[in-house]
């Protein structure tokens, strides 16, 4: 098993050291930490080069495609930020944009992620929400959530035990979810998407040519899978009012 950790903290604080406790206690696993500070990842440039032209097209060269390639190899990636601001760390932020692409063409429906924040307790549900948001946008499976609340200052010793049995605890549920391989279910949720960017692809397929080339050949969803039939109506006709008017 082959899991990866991306992680958005400028420094080697508490959402590292959260990461190495799963290494350390997780020997016999394959587990990368890829720090975005020490990587080459330049900022977002905003031209829509990947999305609409493909994500080969981007003008920046740089780690990008290798994280790519860690992702797509890997089981599982954990996608880590320590919260600033009610949000994740620019870094992380940054990140996201960097693979906005894969908003439009999700590829990671069949590996597994989980999101882990640090904080001081208020406004990480927010950076939460936002990392599972994106990676359930990028075809991963998402588990239950790791968010731990470290107060600034000398941590105490029993919060330390604390932290780190629930960051064993979440990191088996990642593991358990792994073995058994079980997909999310689609939902109007993400079958309204699907139809939205099939429907634009069709409609603008010069424009959009790689998403046209990506959606030209699937039916109801991303890829093959049982759906009820008035979802899969009920979508096309959200799709329909919502680009068509």
């Amino acid at each position: 098993m082959k899991i990866i950790a991306i992680c958005g903290s400028p420094r080697e604080g508490n959402t590292y050291s959260v990461l190495n406790v799963i290494k350390d206690s997780f020997p016999d696993i394959d587990y990368k930490i890829f720090m975005l500070r020490d990587m080459n990842f330049e900022l977002c440039k905003g031209c829509y080069s990947c999305v609409l032209r493909g994500e080969e097209k981007c003008p920046i060269k740089d780690d990008r495609d290798m994280l790519i390639k860690e992702m797509t190899e890997a089981d599982g990636v954990i996608f880590s930020s320590p919260a600033y601001s009610h949000m994740v760390s620019t870094l992380m932020k940054n990140f996201f944009d960097r693979f906005g692409f894969l908003a439009h063409r999700p590829r990671f429906f069949d590996k597994f992620a989980m999101s882990l924040t640090t904080g001081s307790g208020y406004g990480a549900e927010f950076a939460i929400q936002y990392i599972d948001k994106m990676a359930a946008i990028f075809g991963f499976n998402v588990v239950p959530c790791l968010d731990l609340n470290v107060r600034p200052g000398k941590v105490k010793e029993e919060e330390k035990q604390f932290n780190k049995k629930k960051t064993i605890e979440a990191f088996m549920v990642l593991i358990s979810r792994i073995e058994k391989g079980t997909r999310t279910k689609p939902t109007l949720k993400f079958l309204v998407p699907f139809q939205i960017f099939k429907l634009i692809s069709e409609i603008d397929s010069k424009v959009f040519s790689a998403d046209y080339k990506y959606y030209k050949d699937k039916k109801d969803f991303f890829y093959d899978t049982k759906i009820n039939p008035l979802k899969t109506k009920i979508a096309k006709k959200v799709a329909r009012k919502t680009i068509l008017g």
